[in-house]
């Protein structure tokens, strides 16, 4: 579980997943749950939750490939959405990491069903 201090204020968690599979550079899947407050959602404040994952999985951030994970474990009203990663691109301002939404790409279907597969299920308790 990654939390961090959002940057609206409030406190935020995430799940956060580390996959190391060379010849390729790391990935790090931050995964919206619903029981995280709307108010401090994860794509509003992607920079700050992959600080705190960064430091939690030892990895440098701008050497991992960063992707957003939503699916009906994202919102108790979602039931039946499909899942969806979204790559984010992060960017260091030398002491801070940024992002916005004109740096992120939807995976296709079929990539996301890889990853999905790859990882396994999510369940919040």
């Amino acid at each position: 579980m990654i939390r961090w201090q959002h940057s609206s204020g409030g406190s935020a968690y995430c799940l956060g997943r580390l996959a190391r599979s060379a010849p390729e550079r790391p990935v790090v899947v931050l995964s919206e749950l619903a029981g995280n407050p709307d108010a401090v959602g994860l794509v509003s404040d992607y920079a700050g939750a992959a600080t705190a994952a960064a430091a939690l999985f030892g990895v440098d951030p701008t050497s991992v490939r960063w992707l957003a994970h939503h699916g009906d474990f994202s919102s108790y009203d979602a039931a039946g959405a499909p899942e969806t990663f979204t790559e984010v691109q992060l960017h260091s301002d030398g002491s801070r990491l940024h992002s916005d939404l004109t740096d992120q790409r939807l995976l296709s279907p079929a990539e996301s069903e890889t990853l999905s597969r790859s990882l396994g299920p999510i369940t919040e308790s």
